[in-house]
């Protein structure tokens, strides 16, 4: 496992690709400073200022062990005969969801929750836009990238 603190210039870089990628705004001090883990081959942590993202190759999204990272993003609240399927790598589908934010574009990252209790459960970009999923009725909503219990979910315990 490696671990490594990265400079202020190189912490700086880190923030604009990850805010580049997601498409958000992280609103962070120029103090902030990134550091990195990486408990496997081809997955890095990158923790900045309580703010954990996991980076798969060029790919970044939210880590769901991290609540303020989570909540930066828009939402979908799925059913409890959904969670099983997602757990298992399921992609989100329509049915499934009984409440959704309007996230947009195809493509942007929307955090899936399970409707009980509100946890974060999986997480992965957009299939369709925010619009068109509030009018279908069947098909994939949400492509599941990340979920709980997944391979980065068990890397992070080793940290």
């Amino acid at each position: 496992m490696k671990k490594w603190v990265l400079s202020r210039r190189d912490s700086v870089e880190m923030i604009q690709k990850i805010e580049s990628s997601l498409g958000i705004s992280l609103n962070l001090s120029k103090s902030a400073q990134a550091a990195c883990v990486e408990p496997e081959e081809g997955v890095v942590f990158v923790t900045l200022d309580g703010l954990e993202f996991v980076q798969a190759g060029d790919s970044f999204f939210p880590y769901l062990g991290s609540p303020g990272a989570v909540a930066l993003f828009p939402s979908a609240m799925v059913d409890e005969g959904a969670i099983r399927f997602l757990l298992n790598g399921a992609d989100v589908m329509r049915p499934g969801i009984r409440k959704l934010d309007d996230w947009g574009a195809a493509g942007r990252i929307v955090v899936v929750k399970e409707e009980k209790k509100g946890r974060a459960i999986a997480v992965g970009p957009s299939a369709v836009t925010g619009p068109e999923a509030a009018t279908m009725t069947k098909g994939s909503c949400i492509k599941n990238s990340h979920h709980v219990g997944d391979r980065f979910w068990n890397a992070h315990k080793a940290i």
